[in-house]
């Protein structure tokens, strides 16, 4: 088992799809302040779309990477009240904590894997008279305080296999001879599409700085408005208005327009596909 520092409360990274209008994400809070008054808490994000378990996800892996060991509580459950399970995974020096839905999948590969799991579906430190419909409060918040505290996931739940948890399976863009096929994985609210088109890809790709790309889209697929378009390092790197490809700070290929929306200026969103060929 990896615990926090001697005397030291690990912090708990806390991502949900519950907005800030509601209670929702404050009653969460409270629920870990006093069981684990000194943990810090770090707000990842609660901007998620309301059930976009592959946003969720996404945001947690992209993040996973720059964070000191740590307990990761993630909440978009669309499933809550089912018979999907509750899950703690240890994967390098973190514990993650959320539904088993796949949401927690990628970032546990991103920090190495999953070590071992753990069902705490029914978790003694679940609280008491807590309802269907509110896991976040009843079961995920004290188990990532106790979490926090040192205590031995053992003690919260029942060790299920490592492979057991639900994977995340996300398209993969493909590469050909002058060809990438990809496929929009998220928007931001800047309206930044993000492929799945990795750092890899890229680098074994004909994408080359300042080179013009023809970009296509729809079915038959059709040149976006402003194709072709130049894959520059930074938004900078074109004039304003005008388009561009360019490796996000994930590291994962975007389309984007400078001090402009992508989305909504090209009709596109997530799960669309997109043909990019050398002009």
């Amino acid at each position: 088992m990896t615990e926090p520092a001697t005397g030291r409360a690990r912090p708990i990274v806390f991502l949900t799809d519950f907005g800030h209008e509601d209670e929702f994400t404050g009653v969460c809070r409270i629920v870990i302040n006093r069981i684990a008054p000194e943990a810090g808490v770090i707000d990842l994000t609660h901007g998620i779309e309301p059930g976009d378990i592959r946003r969720g996800a996404l945001a947690l892996s992209a993040a996973v990477t720059y964070s000191p060991p740590s307990v990761w509580l993630a909440v978009v459950d669309p499933g809550v009240g089912t018979d999907r399970r509750a899950l703690v995974l240890r994967a390098g020096p973190h514990y993650f904590v959320g539904p088993d839905n796949g949401l927690l999948w990628p970032a546990a590969q991103s920090a190495g894997g999953i070590g071992q799991a753990w069902d705490i579906s029914q978790s003694p430190a679940r609280l008491e008279g807590g309802h269907r419909t509110f896991d976040g409060r009843d079961v995920f918040s004290p188990v990532a305080a106790r979490l926090a505290n040192g205590e031995d996931p053992r003690d919260l739940g029942v060790e299920i296999g490592r492979d057991e948890p639900l994977r995340l399976e996300l398209p993969a863009a493909r590469l050909g001879d002058g060809l990438i096929e990809a496929t929009v994985l998220a928007s931001d609210r800047y309206g930044n599409l993000a492929l799945d088109a990795g750092s890899e890809l890229i680098e074994r790709s004909f994408l080359e700085p300042g080179g013009k790309v023809r970009v296509e889209a729809g079915d038959p697929p059709g040149p976006i408005p402003g194709s072709p378009v130049s894959f520059v390092d930074a938004f900078g790197g074109v004039e304003q208005g005008e388009a561009l490809l360019y490796a996000d700070s994930s590291g994962s290929l975007s389309l984007a327009v400078n001090r402009g929306d992508a989305a909504a200026a090209f009709g596109l969103g997530p799960d669309d596909q997109l043909r990019l060929t050398p002009a």
